[in-house]
């Protein structure tokens, strides 16, 4: 587990798998479309904007 900065200074619990996706894809402030994923990142991606991680939009993911 690792702890997470999110908006606001607050900081989550993130786990090793999560870290790895936003290290991945979220490193840089750019979008990430659904397509680019599979369908267990997408699954990962689900639960990182639930704990306010990510943020969705309508042009893909995006890092907080």
């Amino acid at each position: 587990m690792r702890l997470q900065e999110v908006l606001g200074g607050i900081y989550v619990m993130i786990t090793e798998e999560e870290s790895d996706l936003v290290l991945k894809y979220f490193s840089e402030n750019s979008y990430v479309h659904e397509t680019q994923l599979s369908d267990r990142e997408q699954v990962v991606a689900e639960r990182l904007s639930h704990k306010g991680v990510i943020v969705p939009s309508l042009r893909g993911y995006r890092a907080v």
